[in-house]
């Protein structure tokens, strides 16, 4: 993120048509947060915590469902997460979009975390095991 900020300012005249181009690029608004110890609403309608809220491909995820996140990398995360958004490039069964947090710490955080790991959904036993027994039927 910070080379990509980088470029767009000391590229003036050619980061409008870069951003318009980029299907990744997304817009905001701004809107009062109310409690500034959340964050803005996420797709599931509710603030999303710092380190606790996480954007997934809803297209194979349920949002509001919990996730332990397990990615290392030069600042490693390990933590239990809600999926309460999603993302416009977050596409894969194991990919996701942790939400870090305000303030510039949090943004050096994000900008450069692009790391390999793990996403374990959780689930009650006897959920589980009847979502596994469900793999012997025919499609």
């Amino acid at each position: 993120m910070q080379t990509i900020r980088a470029w767009l300012l000391a590229n003036p005249t050619k980061a409008r048509a870069v951003m318009e181009t980029n299907r990744s690029y997304i817009f905001f608004s701004e809107t009062a947060l109310g409690d500034t110890a959340l964050g803005p609403r996420g797709s599931l309608g509710v603030n999303l915590t710092p380190l606790a809220s996480l954007a997934v491909d809803n297209r194979i995820h349920a949002l509001g469902a919990p996730f332990y996140v397990a990615a290392d990398g030069p600042d490693p995360v390990h933590a239990l997460t809600v999926a309460q958004d999603i993302g416009g490039a977050i596409r894969g069964p194991v990919r996701g979009d942790i939400f870090f947090g305000f303030g510039a710490q949090a943004e050096q955080r994000a900008g450069a975390m692009k790391a390999v790991g793990a996403l374990y959904l959780l689930l009650p036993n006897a959920l589980a095991a009847k979502i596994g027994s469900m793999r012997d039927y025919p499609p």
